[in-house]
C-alpha cells in the first residue's frame, strides 16, 4: 500500500505545478495585452528609462535632460 502513495504524490505535485504555471502563464499574457498596466521599472519605455536607476545621481540628473 505504501509503495504506491509515492507515484501517486509525484502525479499529484507534477500536476499541480503544471496547472499553477498554465495559470501564470495567462495572468502574465493577460497583463501583457493590457494598455493600462504599468510599465515595469526595468522596461525602456518605463518610468526610469530602463535601468537608468542603476546610474550615480549626477549621470541620472544628465540622463533625463537628454529626453
Amino acid at each position: 500500500m505504501t509503495g504506491a502513495i509515492v507515484p501517486f504524490l509525484s502525479l499529484l505535485t507534477l500536476l499541480a505545478v503544471a496547472t499553477f504555471a498554465l495559470l501564470s502563464k495567462a495572468r502574465v499574457e493577460a497583463r501583457r495585452h493590457d494598455p493600462n498596466a504599468p510599465k515595469s521599472t526595468l522596461a525602456r519605455d518605463g518610468k526610469y528609462g530602463g535601468v537608468a536607476f542603476l546610474l550615480p545621481l549626477a549621470e541620472r540628473a544628465r540622463f533625463r535632460s537628454l529626453r
